[in-house]
């Protein structure tokens, strides 16, 4: 009796703790997929408001016609959300560390995506990449990423005309206007892909293009210095650049928060 008790204790002992081992190895393969997911594609952020002038209203797909939301400093943008300034209304946001827009008055902006990607858990220089992807319905936006660390900064705004990519260290203004889309560059470089065309078209700083999506014909690259409203938007686009610098101190403390936060 005591023998088979033995054994019936030696044989059921690995039975009751394979449930366990089972259970173990999901969490140890769930976490390490869950942190392999993070730091291959990032973690989607919120964009914080950093000067709100005017009337701006935002909201998702359905809220922003029907029930729309009025914008204020308190307000955070998640991907998704539309962004419509009224007449003399004009809005400053941090679309995540390292990248800043200006929406301008009489402008219609969707946000498509907010990511960064850490180095693991690196508390000294964290970023790896940080992206935004901005679709620009009409309007005009003006944008700024920061030339400071080593991480990859990624800027894109789509058109119906093309789509703007811009990297590090850029400045530069978007308009769209109908069917036309007229990009003039400040600082840096952007890059200009046609929806009807697969090359990059580069646009340096100190000139201007302009592209329409019904006309390929349109006129070639400019010098800024050449176009009054190039000139304008020139001028524009430092004014921004000088905000940022002047709360330098505060984008440095605050980091770009988490949805739900």
């Amino acid at each position: 009796m005591r023998a088979a008790s033995v054994i019936h204790m030696r044989v059921g002992v690995p039975k009751s703790g394979r449930p366990f081992a089972i259970w173990l190895l999901c969490v140890v393969v769930f976490f390490a997929g869950f942190s392999f997911w993070l730091d291959r594609y990032g973690t989607p952020v919120l964009a914080t408001i950093l000067n709100a002038e005017g009337k701006t209203t935002f909201g998702n797909r359905n809220e922003i016609d029907q029930n729309p939301r009025q914008l204020s400093a308190a307000s955070h943008l998640a991907v998704g959300n539309e962004v419509k300034t009224a007449p003399h209304g004009k809005v400053s946001l941090c679309l995540v560390p390292g990248i800043f827009v200006e929406v301008a008055e009489q402008t219609d902006l969707r946000i498509d995506e907010l990511r960064v990607v850490k180095w693991g858990n690196a508390m000294v220089d964290p970023m790896r990449s940080r992206s935004a992807v901005l679709h620009l319905n009409n309007g005009i936006v003006r944008a700024s990423l920061s030339n400071f660390g080593s991480d990859q900064d990624d800027l894109k705004i789509k058109t119906e005309a093309g789509m703007v990519m811009a990297g590090r260290g850029s400045l530069f203004t978007l308009q769209m206007e109908g069917t036309t889309t007229r990009i003039t560059c400040v600082q840096g470089e952007v890059n200009w892909k046609s929806a009807r065309a697969n090359s990059a078209e580069l646009i340096p700083a100190g000139y201007f293009r302009a592209f329409s999506s019904v006309d390929e014909t349109t006129p070639r690259l400019l010098p800024a210095s050449d176009d009054a409203q190039a000139q304008r938007e020139v001028a524009a686009a430092l004014e921004f650049a000088s905000f940022l610098d002047d709360h330098e101190l505060i984008l440095g403390q605050h980091p770009a928060p988490l949805p739900g936060r």
